[in-house]
């Protein structure tokens, strides 16, 4: 994030716009379920 840091400091607010955009789109993609495993665990039978 130290583009984001960056076009804060130097108040180019378009950049920082568009990184927070492009932060949150990468997130968004590489977003697994993150209690997926949790609730498998919960499923599967004991012993």
């Amino acid at each position: 994030m130290r583009l984001l840091r960056l076009a804060v400091e130097t108040q180019n607010w378009d950049l920082a716009a568009h990184t927070i955009v492009l932060a949150t789109a990468i997130i968004l993609k590489n977003r697994v379920r993150p209690n997926a495993k949790r609730k498998a665990r919960k499923r599967s039978p004991k012993g």
